[in-house]
């Protein structure tokens, strides 16, 4: 029974450590079989991770690239609303300026009317109380009877007559007072009307110069909107207008170098036609020397004839015999017809002469003076040439080296005006004169036109409808604006004097 209770016990123990051991076997076994089964799976996951990595990175740099140039674009708007917001509040302020000084001068013209007007009521009550005292005066003597015996009254004959007289001009003396009286009454009250339109031309002024202050406060606010932004993103500024300004560098080494082959031209042009014209006027002078020779001798042999003509007259009176009457009278008609010529010489020989020097005289004054002309033509005009695009526009771009209000270590430099226009404008000459040159640039036109020694270019053309040595008028149309790369259609326009670069807002209008 022992034996059986021993067996049982040790059953009981070693069962329970028999089926740990042939779990932990299949547990084994089990994880060796997953880990063989998850190992490929891990494989297809890492690609995957890498794929959707790689893709991600994609997104984020194009994304990035995105912003990047959303905001190269957002500065270069920003910008241009700057450059325009610049140059309009520097155009306010001269606006408000300008009726600042016409109300300065109101105040003036009123001022002087105010003592005008004090002056002319104070001369009209005095005249006016004059005029009353003489209208009683008449009234108390207006009867014929009392005119009558002061005339009659008189001591004698004399004074009689002098009282008459003065009794008509006493009466033509009171109308005219009345006249003069009118005509002072009428100056006061012309002197009213023009203070009363000083006034309110002053009161105009002054509600249009708060306006415009108004308006130069919105610009001023807006601008400084626009450059806070720019100032967050100065780097990215500064290299556009790093670029802006080496593409307009290039652009205008371009347009200087062909001004120079323009000036060098002309300047062996001018030579050329100095030496020509040394030659035409040693030319004409030894050919007038020549006529005058000629009329020199001319006049000689007429003298000449003439004296022969007097001996042959005076043997002919002188002459006894009737062959020597004959002889005589034929050496005098002779002598006279030979006068003849010699005179008709002398005429031809001095109209000559004076053609030649009138010749000589036209030719200095020819076309050597035309550009000397044309120079001072467009000097006179300065400040009146029109714009040099049709339609409406907007000066973008300022001519200069200048800072622009608010944005730090930014310096613009613009040998000319850049002007935006609306979409189908076109570039129109600012004066009378020859197109020197057209050539293409950067994918777009230039046209150069010389105005005698000044010269007008016309850049950012799309087309152009001249050709060189062309005569164009003022406003005549030179080609199409282009489109700039942001689709904006802006000129680019110089003026020059020979080299010397001059400020074209100094010029248009």
């Amino acid at each position: 029974m022992k034996r059986l209770a021993l067996v049982i016990l040790s059953l009981v123990l070693l069962l329970p450590l028999s089926a740990q051991t042939q779990k932990k076997t299949t547990t084994v076994k089990r994880a060796t079989t997953t880990a063989a089964r998850q190992q490929p799976q891990k494989k297809v996951d890492q690609k995957t991770k890498l794929r959707n990595e790689k893709t991600a990175t994609q997104q984020a740099r194009k994304q990035s690239q995105e912003r990047l140039n959303q905001l190269n674009k957002n500065v270069k708007a920003s910008l241009d609303s700057v450059m325009v917001l610049d140059y309009q509040i520097g155009k306010q302020k001269k606006s408000i300026d300008s009726l600042n000084h016409d109300i300065v001068a109101l105040n003036s013209t009123i001022d002087t009317l105010n003592i005008q007007l004090a002056k002319l009521q104070k001369d009209l009550k005095q005249r006016e109380k004059r005029y009353a005292k003489a209208m009683v005066y008449m009234r108390k003597n207006k009867s014929v009877q009392n005119k009558l015996m002061f005339i009659f009254s008189a001591d004698n004959f004399t004074q009689m007559v002098r009282r008459f007289r003065y009794m008509q001009e006493y009466s033509t003396f009171q109308r005219a007072q009345g006249e003069l009286l009118k005509e002072k009454q009428q100056e006061v009250k012309n002197t009213q009307n023009a203070l009363l339109s000083a006034k309110a031309q002053k009161e105009q002024n002054l509600q249009e110069v708060e306006r415009q202050k108004q308006a130069l406060q919105g610009m001023k606010e807006h601008c400084q909107t626009q450059v806070n932004f720019l100032n967050k993103n100065i780097a990215t500024v500064q290299q556009q207008i790093k670029t802006y300004q080496q593409r307009e560098q290039a652009l205008n080494a371009e347009i200087d170098r062909i001004v120079q082959a323009e000036i060098e031209a002309e300047r062996r042009a001018e030579a050329e036609r100095k030496r020509k014209a040394e030659e035409a006027r040693k030319k004409a002078e030894a050919e007038a020397r020549e006529k005058a020779r000629k009329l020199a001798e001319a006049k000689a042999a007429a003298e000449r004839a003439r004296k022969a003509a007097e001996a042959a007259e005076a043997a002919r009176r002188s002459a006894k015999t009737e062959a020597e009457k004959e002889a005589a009278k034929a050496a005098a008609e002779k002598a006279k017809a030979d006068v003849k010529v010699a005179e008709s010489d002398v005429k031809v020989a001095a109209k000559e002469e004076k053609e030649e020097r009138a010749k000589y005289e036209a030719w200095k004054s020819n076309d050597a003076s035309a550009d000397t002309k044309l120079s001072s033509s467009f000097t006179s005009n300065k400040g009146r040439l029109p714009m040099p695009i049709t339609g409406s526009y907007t000066v973008v771009g300022r001519y200069g080296n200048y800072n622009v209000s608010g944005l730090r270590n930014i310096t613009l430099d613009n040998k000319g005006i850049d002007i935006r226009g609306q979409q189908g404008c076109a570039a129109r000459a600012v004066f009378n004169g020859t197109v020197s040159s057209v050539f293409q640039y950067g994918g777009s036109y230039i046209v150069m036109l010389r105005h005698g020694s000044y010269i007008s270019v016309y850049s950012g053309l799309s087309s152009v409808s001249v050709r060189k040595g062309q005569s164009v008028t003022t406003r005549q149309s030179l080609g199409a604006v282009g489109q700039d790369s942001d689709g904006r259609y802006v000129l680019h326009f110089q003026l020059r004097n020979q080299s010397t670069r001059l400020n074209p807002e100094q010029w248009v209008k």
